[in-house]
């Protein structure tokens, strides 16, 4: 063989183990994000102002994956926050998201701690500091099993998160949603979990069982060229104590929310309203703006106001937000 021959082969070894090395290789990517929050409460005759400049969920993470075999590819992601506003601390104090899987044609499953699929439906949820979002308590990102299925059907997509942890609020969740060029239209139900609180370990009678209630969750948007038009409603059935249903634990939420882009900006009103029927003086209300500007590919800046207020019983406070904050993103 000639010399050139032997090296070309030497050549394509190189960079064919370059190649392999590079697949076996990690994505990293993170982001600081800093917002200062100017928050102003009013009871009554007493008003409460507070001025913070605060990290906004700075993130450091890491995504692989590679082919197991044809057609079946593994992945695995990991995203862990830090507070870039102190100059000592913790570090990375919390795992955000912590996850393994498998993809195909069959679609995506996977375990660790993500969001679960119920979250779909929360249209209004575009906020970066401060705003507006649905999603009652007791539904939250934490250890779970999780498949989401391909699009079928000319674009329906249909999820299932189950609970692993049984001091999750919830035993779990399904999800679907429908999106064409023109709308799109989004179903949550999570499923309320049983569970025991002891208030006492010395005394039997203090152990209460807790039946969470389920909660059911409507969205949909509509797409008008560079203006997106959402609308989302949720009940949350009541919690059952010792076989007794509890009518203060039921709610209904509703909102609605308008973006606008406009080049490297976006525009966005909305608002969101709960209220309790068993209790009709337990409401809330809230207004939202917000205006951000893509600075860059890898930064944006935006400022968010918000003017509510929350009823319970004879009192009602006034709340009012303002953010102004930037983001870095690689």
């Amino acid at each position: 063989m000639k010399k050139t021959l032997i090296a070309s082969a030497v050549a394509a070894a190189s960079m064919a183990s370059v190649a392999q090395a590079a697949e076996m290789m990690p994505e990293f990517y993170g982001n600081i994000q800093l917002a200062y929050i100017h928050t102003s409460e009013e009871t009554g005759s007493t008003e409460t102002t507070t001025n913070d400049f605060a990290d906004n969920g700075s993130t450091l993470g890491f995504k692989h994956s590679h082919e197991i075999s044809p057609g079946l590819t593994g992945f695995l992601k990991a995203e862990l926050e830090f507070d870039a506003d102190e100059n000592h601390g913790d570090g990375i104090n919390k795992v955000d998201e912590a996850f393994i899987g498998v993809k195909g044609d069959f679609g995506s499953v996977q375990v660790g701690t993500d969001d679960t699929v119920y979250e779909w439906w929360d249209v209004i949820d575009i906020s970066e500091a401060v705003g507006i979002s649905g999603e009652f308590e007791g539904v939250y990102e934490g250890d779970n099993l999780q498949y989401v299925s391909p699009t079928i059907a000319g674009g329906l997509t249909v999820g299932v998160t189950l609970a692993l942890d049984s001091t999750e609020r919830h035993t779990g969740a399904i999800g679907a949603k429908y999106k064409t060029d023109m709308f799109e239209v989004i179903l949550g139900y999570s499923l309320g979990r049983e569970e025991t609180i002891d208030h006492d370990d010395n005394d039997a009678t203090a152990k209460v069982a807790v039946d969470t209630g389920d909660s059911i969750g409507l969205g949909a948007n509509i797409f008008l060229g560079d203006l997106t038009l959402g609308v989302q409603y949720e009940t949350k059935s009541a919690d059952s104590v010792s076989g007794t249903d509890d009518p203060s634990t039921e709610a209904d939420g509703y909102g609605f929310i308008a973006i606008y882009s406009l080049g490297a900006s976006q525009l966005a009103a909305g608002y969101y309203a709960a209220e309790n029927d068993a209790d009709p003086s337990a409401e809330e209300d809230k207004f939202y703006l917000q205006a951000l500007h893509n600075v860059s590919d890898n930064m944006y800046a935006y400022v968010e106001y918000t003017n509510g207020s929350e009823e319970a019983g004879a009192s009602e406070t006034d709340i009012e937000e303002f953010a102004i904050g930037a983001t870095y993103y690689f």
